[in-house]
């Protein structure tokens, strides 16, 4: 289904700007309306890894330290070298920014073109970027029964908008399911073919596996108008130091690179970055770990009459039973019992039933459950 309205489409963006809408996470927002500690709410409204930041982390950062009394490497050029060095690309393919969001903003306000098309649901940022920089844009909606991935019907109505730029999550958002190699490439050819850009949101693909991870890699090398992001943030959870990237052709990124901020990744965040990118158990603990809480968290909500759709992130979708309580009911059922979650009626093509819950350790799943199960009990008004 296509949605055509430009203005509706950037006052929706826009209108929720700012507010709890946005974005999950606001765990001090929460602590200070329910006066209860942080460390003491289970915050599930942000997708972060579990396990929590990487050992050592606090000694990599505090060793950091001594160079506060500095600008920060403008060029963030450690950080680049580990990443260019994990990912076997060259250095000249990144570009390091304050988390993914801003690199959002910056392409944004970069891509000056008339006719961009989102594939929804997506991660809110990019509709909101694009209203802010007076973008105009379209939204393709993807069907739940699909599992909000593209299908061919999808891409055939897609190019017949001509698209000047298309712009997508992988995992999808707020779904979390992985969109096929053969469609991805589809795009990519089509998008050679007509010249069309091509911005891919891949800030949850590190919890996929090898052959999802490397797919971007290999797409830059074949078509110079797609960018990536991608941030550390979620898999390593470092949320409040903000860290992301840009990988896309050498050349499309010295276009790109003159727009963003200067120092835009501070000193800690860059330290953190080459210190978590060397954690190779911690990686692979947390996707081992992550899959087996994914299955089991999903079974549990099951038993509580939810529909979680199959996800290859750490977050689960879920459709609540149409004769309870909405999301935003629930959600603020479960936030006075110190579990926050979130209703996803905020992402374009998802309702009011509508549920985002991230993946957590057995442990936090007892908590969420009993939330949860109180939270259903209420009588929708």
């Amino acid at each position: 289904m296509i949605d055509n309205d430009l203005e509706k489409n950037q006052e929706r963006a826009l209108a929720v700007f700012g507010g709890d809408a946005v974005h999950g996470g606001d765990i001090w927002g929460w602590s200070r309306h329910l006066h209860m500690p942080v460390d003491d709410i289970l915050d599930l409204s942000a997708s972060l890894n579990p396990l929590g930041p990487p050992p050592g982390l606090d000694q990599a950062v505090a060793q950091a330290m001594s160079g506060v009394c500095h600008y920060p490497d403008r060029l963030a050029y450690a950080f680049r070298q580990a990443l260019a060095d994990t990912m076997k690309v060259s250095a000249s393919c990144l570009l390091p920014g304050n988390g993914s969001t801003a690199l959002i903003r910056m392409i944004a306000r970069a891509l000056d073109l008339k006719n961009i098309v989102l594939l929804a649901p997506a991660f809110g940022e990019m509709a909101r970027s694009m209203a802010i920089a007076g973008r105009h844009f379209h939204y393709l909606l993807t069907r739940e029964q699909d599992g909000f991935v593209p299908t061919p019907h999808d891409l055939e109505k897609l190019w017949e908008m001509d698209p000047s730029a298309v712009v997508f999550s992988n995992p999808t958002t707020p779904a979390g399911t992985l969109i096929p190699r053969e469609i991805l490439d589809h795009i990519i050819q089509q998008a050679i073919r007509h010249r069309t850009w091509v911005v891919v949101d891949e800030a949850f693909i590190d919890f996929a596996d090898e052959d999802a991870r490397s797919w971007a890699c290999e797409a830059i090398k074949k078509h110079k108008r797609l960018l990536v992001l991608r941030s550390l943030t979620k898999f390593y959870c470092i949320a409040g130091l903000r860290l992301g990237y840009a990988l896309a052709d050498a050349d499309t990124l010295s276009d790109f690179a003159p727009l963003g901020q200067p120092w835009s990744v501070n000193t800690l965040a860059q330290a953190a970055g080459v210190f978590c990118l060397g954690q190779d158990d911690y990686a692979l603990k947390t996707r081992e770990s992550i899959n087996r809480w994914r299955e089991q968290q999903a079974t549990s909500l099951r038993e509580l009459g939810l529909n979680p759709m199959p996800s290859a992130a750490n977050y689960l979708l879920c459709r609540l039973p149409g004769d309870g309580p909405t999301a935003a009911q629930v959600a603020a059922s479960t936030a006075q019992q110190g579990v926050l979650v979130r209703p996803a009626a905020s992402f374009v093509g998802c309702g009011e039933h509508h549920l985002r819950v991230a993946v957590t350790t057995s442990q936090e799943q007892e908590r969420l459950m009993s939330a949860l199960g109180q939270a259903l009990e209420q009588k929708p008004t």
